[in-house]
């Protein structure tokens, strides 16, 4: 008995393990993904891989899906990434709405198509979202990501002076 309990918790711990590496290496991969397809296709095989699906995870795999559409010279290949990761993102979105870092992975892909494709209608409630969670202090993510989530929002040309300066707050 106590060896089938030992051998539950230790797959118990490894499924753990895995699933949160996989969203270690999104985090950490955040940006190099943007312009190296190698990395990128890396990332998103793991995450797709990962055993555990739950909705951060789902988002990740949407972000790197749409990673996928700089990647890409045709249009219709562009276009159809971006429709996959329109329609994955909002049922992440849908299982957590109050989820940091879910709302800004939508925002930081959303903020950089072009508002005539029609995938950037949530860019206004998740700009708002994310600044109240910036205020409330709810941001929980590990230090190192946060620079990146900064660098992406300071960058956006959504955002406002004053909305960059409570960014400044992350």
């Amino acid at each position: 008995m106590k060896k089938i309990f030992l051998l539950f918790v230790c797959l118990f711990y490894t499924l753990f393990l895995h699933a949160n590496g996989s969203i270690e290496l999104a985090r950490k991969e955040f940006k190099k993904a943007a312009f190296n397809d190698k990395v990128n296709n890396e990332v998103y095989q793991v995450l797709v891989s990962s055993k555990v699906q739950d909705p951060l995870t789902q988002a990740y795999v949407a972000y790197y899906t749409a990673l996928k559409a700089r990647h890409v010279t045709s249009p219709y290949e562009k276009i159809t990434y971006v429709r996959s990761f329109d329609k994955a993102i909002k049922k992440a979105v849908a299982l957590a709405p109050d989820n940091f870092e879910i709302r800004f992975l939508r925002f930081s892909v959303q903020d950089k198509l072009p508002s005539y494709l029609g995938f950037s209608k949530e860019l206004v409630v998740d700009k708002k979202i994310i600044l109240q969670q910036i205020q409330s202090h709810k941001v929980d993510v590990p230090a190192n990501f946060k620079k990146d989530m900064k660098a992406v929002l300071l960058n956006s040309k959504t955002l406002s002076i004053a909305e960059k300066k409570i960014i400044e707050k992350i």
